[in-house]
């Protein structure tokens, strides 16, 4: 996009394009500097587009970068001839034109406008710096904005529109950021959590611990059989293990975990975790003392479990003559006579 900077007509495109020194003071260019300027190298349906006997600006004055020009002419024959250079924001304020094209204004605005909207979003009352670069922003924009209304490149309508969009789409994609963000947290969360060991797992591990140290076997020595596929392994020798050592402190934390489990979940949940624990030791290679050992201590789980099924059928039993009673509570005798005729009717 070009922007018209002035006319110029045929003498004096060949005059500037001739001597560099009359082209430096024409763009009130210093003439002890060096000016970047030669011919264009524009395409033939390109240079059909632009209309002769002009300058336009072609390049912004942004940062360091000097803005250009392009000189445009007709020679005797008839062709267009188009020429480039650096020129000064002075020689362009000289002809009332922005140093700035309108498509870099627009983005400046926008740039300008998304910041400020950032430092509002990120000020906080008790930080000061927080609020010196909300208060910066805010200036930045405000006079970006009052040069861009005084030199016309757009009208007020226009600005608003532009900061209407740029909110739009900066609350659209800190909303989506923010979802995002709660989504990547949730994930995390719950690969710490997938990696946690269960509660189950955690009680297996402890009772285990508990029956390994009974029967005197070190939980970290301890291998599982495998599938015979010699037959010598048959013959293995029982392996001596001893017992993983722990401090009274760090026993009385595994205990302690153990009876808060118990005491959170049902006897017939803890019966089935103690008894896979005790499955899986029964695969390891003992010594018959401690085979010994883990069939008793298997059986006094069993008469636990047997007792507490019994307790509970008697408790159900006892329950249900309660109910009974409290049904027939208070049935005088000639009610309960005139029942009875009824049933045996």
């Amino acid at each position: 996009m070009m922007k018209k900077v002035t006319s110029l007509s045929n003498d004096q495109f060949n005059t500037l394009i001739a001597d560099k020194r009359e082209l430096k003071k024409f763009m009130k260019h210093p003439q002890n500097e060096k000016i970047e300027a030669g011919w264009a190298n524009i395409s033939g349906e390109q240079l059909q587009e632009i209309p002769s006997g002009a300058m336009y600006l072609t390049q912004s004055a942004l940062g360091e970068g000097k803005p250009q020009v392009l000189l445009v002419s007709t020679d005797e024959n008839g062709q267009k001839q188009v020429y480039e250079s650096d020129t000064t924001v002075e020689f362009l304020k000289s002809h009332d034109v922005s140093p700035v094209l309108p498509k870099d204004r627009d983005q400046q605005l926008q740039v300008s406008y998304r910041k400020l909207l950032e430092a509002h979003d990120q000020e906080q009352p008790q930080q000061v710096e927080s609020m010196l670069t909300r208060v910066n922003a805010e200036k930045d924009y405000v006079q970006l904005k009052g040069l861009t209304l005084k030199e016309g490149t757009f009208t007020r309508d226009q600005v608003d529109a532009m900061e209407s969009r740029v909110s739009v789409h900066y609350y659209d994609q800190k909303q989506a950021k923010e979802q995002g963000q709660y989504k990547g947290d949730y994930k995390q969360e719950l690969l710490h959590e997938l990696e946690k060991p269960s509660e189950e797992s955690q009680y297996k591990a402890a009772y285990k611990q508990q029956l390994l140290t009974q029967l005197g076997i070190s939980q970290e020595k301890t291998t599982e059989k495998e599938p015979n596929k010699q037959g010598d392994q048959e013959k293995q020798e029982p392996v001596q293990l001893k017992a993983k050592e722990e401090t009274p402190q760090e026993k009385e934390q595994r205990l302690a975990k153990m009876r808060e489990f118990e005491q959170k979940h049902s006897f017939d949940k803890v019966y089935r975790l103690k008894k896979e624990v005790l499955q899986k030791l029964k695969g390891l290679y003992l010594t018959y003392s401690q085979r010994e050992k883990l069939t008793k201590l298997e059986k006094t789980l069993d008469t636990e479990k047997k007792d507490h099924d019994q307790q509970k059928k008697e408790e159900k039993s006892q329950n249900g003559f309660v109910k009974f009673f409290a049904r027939n509570k208070g049935t005088s005798p000639t009610q309960k006579k005139k029942e009875s005729q009824e049933v045996e009717r």
